[in-house]
């Protein structure tokens, strides 16, 4: 009978080992991975899917911009007027809500697009919620209503046809209302030399206003510093304001910030009263530009003024 053949223990005793190596070697080589993934990315590694701005309003120090990224600008589509330092499509909207702030950029439709943002943190961040899915090319006027959502008149699509948008998402979506635009008031798209009214239009007080604002029965207009309110018989009446600019509407009474002998910046001021007489110093927003693009609201009694990267508290 043949003898069998006794299979020898070592190569199955190799083979063990070599697994039990290659295990070894897996897992150094998955612990150094995930070492690397929870390092710090540095700025060159990163790239933004959405854009977020960070502003701090500190009434005790001068505006300093803390953004982390570019507040939005427009490239100058048109020349400057006497008035201004800047072109209208860089002019700007600052609506404050008692849930939500908005603020845009005007834009010039066809040639410089607008940016409309929102912040539900009282302007820490900035969300970009500009409804460019609708073609939007200019807007003339922002308004913030029912505490967290926002209007505004817009010049849409290749043919700038005017339309009043309105958010009831936060931003997120936009949606025209025919009847909304029926009662808006705003500076004709086509000649800014005129104001659309309920009725019958009227002409602005000069021919190309930098700032116009309309809240509840008050319209109010900014030529070349010089601040004008649409009376009830359609006509203009001057505010004692000079040099203003920038303006606002806030709880009937028009907001002006203009440069001021002692302020570092821009004074604002109230205007309230019989004919917007009287005039109440809010206080001074250190370190803004007055020839830079500039736009004012009031939040919880506090004057605040968006200029360049930072919102700036008037103190």
């Amino acid at each position: 009978m043949a003898r069998r053949r006794r299979l020898d223990p070592v190569p199955a005793r190799w083979l063990v080992g070599a697994l039990v190596a290659l295990l070894i070697v897996a897992t150094i080589v998955l612990v150094v991975l995930a070492l690397q993934s929870v390092q710090p990315t540095t700025a060159a590694d990163t790239t933004p899917t959405d854009q977020e701005y960070s502003f701090e309003v500190d009434p005790t120090t001068s505006a300093s911009p803390t953004a982390v990224a570019p507040s939005p600008s427009s490239p100058s589509a048109s020349a400057p007027s006497a008035g201004a330092a800047y072109s209208a499509a860089e002019a700007r909207f600052f609506s404050v809500g008692s849930e939500g702030w908005w603020r845009a950029t005007a834009g010039d439709c066809g040639t410089t697009a607008p940016v409309v943002e929102h912040s539900a943190d009282g302007g820490r961040t900035w969300q970009d919620v500009t409804p460019a899915y609708r073609g939007i090319g200019q807007v003339a006027s922002l308004d913030a209503f029912a505490g967290s959502e926002a209007e505004m008149v817009a010049a849409m699509g290749a043919s700038c046809e005017v339309q009043a948008l309105r958010t009831f998402t936060q931003g997120e979506f936009w949606q025209p209302y025919p009847e909304v635009l029926t009662a808006s008031r705003y500076p004709d798209f086509a000649d800014p030399a005129m104001v659309v009214l309920p009725g019958d239009d009227v002409a602005a007080p000069c021919a190309d206003p930098r700032s116009f604002r309309a809240a509840g029965d008050v319209v109010a207009v900014e030529c070349a510093g010089a601040v004008s309110v649409l009376g009830a018989d359609r006509t203009w009446q001057s505010l004692g304001a000079t040099d203003a600019v920038a303006i606002a509407i806030a709880d009937g009474a028009v907001l002006t910030a203009a440069p001021a002998d002692g302020c570092s910046g821009v004074a604002v001021t109230r205007w309230s009263g019989d004919g917007f007489a009287t005039a109440t110093p809010l206080g001074c927003a250190a370190g803004v530009d007055p020839a830079a693009p500039l736009a004012l609201a009031l939040a919880d009694g506090e004057a605040l003024v968006w200029s360049g990267d930072a919102i700036v508290p008037a103190a």
